[in-house]
């Protein structure tokens, strides 16, 4: 989204907020974690736990 504007101003975030948002992708990422683990058919994801999850936009931007 770089060089891009959606029409919206943007405000500064608060500590609060920034850290509930921390918090939430965080939470995010973990699920995508056990998600992962239950569905795996493989010994490295289901015993060794050797994956990587990550949030992407529609572009395919971290």
């Amino acid at each position: 989204m770089r060089g891009r504007t959606l029409g919206t101003k943007r405000r500064p975030l608060d500590a609060i907020a920034l850290e509930v948002f921390r918090h939430r992708l965080s939470a995010i990422a973990e699920e995508m974690g056990v998600v992962l683990r239950r569905s795996s058919f493989s010994a490295n994801i289901k015993e060794r736990q050797d994956y990587s999850c990550a949030v992407f936009d529609s572009e395919a931007q971290l």
